[in-house]
C-alpha cells in the first residue's frame, strides 16, 4: 500500500500558503506544523485544547481556526499542531468534505467521482 498526499491552501490573517498534506486516516484532525501556524497567524480557539496520543506520548495542542481548500474544495475547520515531519489531513475533514482514499492510485477523490464498481 502506498502513501497518499493531498494539496491544500490555508488562508491565515497574515498570509496564505499552499501546503502538501499527508493523508492520515488514523488521525482525527487537520494538523499543521507549528512554524506554519505562526507564519499564517492562525487564531487560537479560546478555552479548547486537544489531547493527542502519539507514538512519542501525549501531546496537548490548542485548536486553531482554519479556512482553506483541499484539492480545490473549500472548507472551514479546526486544526491542531503536529510535531511530525508532515502536515496531516485526518478523517474528520476528509469525511466532512466527502473525500475517499484511492490507495491504488495514491490520491483522494470526492465520493461523487468514485466509480460505482470500486471495491
Amino acid at each position: 500500500m502506498g502513501v497518499t498526499f493531498a494539496q491544500g491552501i490555508i488562508n491565515g490573517p497574515l498570509m496564505s500558503s499552499q501546503l502538501t498534506f499527508l493523508v492520515d486516516t488514523g488521525a482525527t484532525w487537520l494538523s499543521l506544523q507549528p512554524q506554519a501556524i505562526t507564519e499564517l497567524g492562525l487564531d487560537v480557539v479560546p478555552g479548547h485544547q486537544a489531547e493527542i496520543i502519539t507514538p512519542a506520548g501525549l501531546l496537548r495542542s490548542p485548536f486553531y481556526r482554519v479556512n482553506g481548500t483541499l484539492q480545490g474544495v473549500p472548507f472551514a475547520a479546526y486544526a491542531v499542531e503536529t510535531r511530525g515531519p508532515y502536515h496531516l489531513v485526518g478523517y474528520e475533514l476528509l469525511q466532512n468534505l466527502g473525500f475517499v482514499v484511492d490507495p491504488a492510485n495514491e490520491r483522494i477523490v470526492l465520493r461523487t467521482e468514485w466509480p460505482d464498481n470500486a471495491p
